[in-house]
């Protein structure tokens, strides 16, 4: 039985933010279902500047800054929990953390403006077609070479279409797109995901925000299940895995390998995703 803990309404619980910007969007989302079903239950935020951006402003959020001794803290780590495609995904394993039912879809929310920066929106040399690309992540088992990545962009750019490539300022530009690499905070990348019309992506924040404003996304995936961790109504593509033991890859239990690259380099499952399947996935997205 998942449980947080109580609190009386003179102490809101302090929620200790663990996971990424996607992870965050899940918790916005419920602690937002929590606070319709009683609006006298607030929590407080235990402060760490990369999430203030995403849940700054948030109606359930009384207070951001550092609890006091014994105050009561709820954590977001749902990855200790087991896993799996049914009633044990993030989401649902989040919402029993804070007393819902375990709900059947997920609703993610994000309080602040999903807006682009007028003059970004001007600057930006839109196609008829447009397609997000968000290529990065904290784990290099979770990407695909930056080599096919340039490969799938020339196609793409080839039939027309206009690509943009979104994510931190410290990632490799790829060439033939249009770079936003450090430009937009959560909130504006959001807004050119929901402006895009395909966003082709890895297990990353930028699948969550597509889920959110509901534009379709091609999610490409390796180490992570899919069945466990993406959305219903995206369009996964999964490379075939070579590890003998690929549970052992990256898990709770195995969170050192989070930083180290895939040993297999060549066989690595995220570079075994034919660019074919990709380019058919869109092409069926716009029909």
């Amino acid at each position: 039985m998942i449980s947080a803990p109580t609190s009386n309404l003179q102490e809101p619980l302090w929620i200790n933010p663990m996971g990424g910007y996607g992870d965050m969007l899940m918790v916005s989302g419920v602690i937002k279902q929590v606070f319709e079903q009683n609006h006298f239950q607030h929590f407080n935020l235990v402060r760490r500047s990369m999430y203030r951006s995403i849940l700054q402003n948030h109606p359930a959020i009384k207070k951001i800054g550092y609890p006091p001794p014994g105050a009561p803290i709820v954590e977001t780590d749902y990855w200790r929990y087991p896993l799996d495609g049914n009633e044990n995904r993030p989401y649902q394993i989040l919402s029993r953390i804070f007393g819902l039912p375990t709900p059947a879809g997920e609703i993610l929310y994000y309080p602040g403006s999903m807006d682009i920066d007028p003059l970004l929106e001007k600057t930006i040399t839109w196609g008829q077609k447009n397609i997000v690309i968000a290529a990065g992540s904290d784990s290099p088992r979770k990407t695909m070479t930056l080599d096919r990545w340039r490969l799938l962009i020339k196609q793409l750019k080839g039939n027309g279409f206009f690509i943009i490539q979104t994510g931190r300022l410290r990632e490799e530009y790829i060439g033939n797109s249009y770079s936003l690499l450090g430009l937009t905070s959560p909130g504006e990348l959001i807004g050119i995901i929901k402006r895009a019309d395909i966003v082709i992506t890895i297990d990353s924040f930028a699948m969550h925000a597509a889920h959110l404003v509901k534009t379709p996304a091609v999610v490409l995936w390796g180490p992570t299940d899919p069945g466990i961790f993406g959305y219903p109504g995206q369009h996964h593509l999964r490379g075939s895995l070579q590890c003998e033991q690929p549970e052992k890859c990256l898990s709770a239990e195995t969170s050192r390998n989070y930083d180290i690259p895939c040993p297999l380099g060549e066989n690595h499952c995220m570079d075994l995703i034919p660019l074919e399947d990709i380019y058919k996935a869109v092409h069926e997205i716009l029909k």
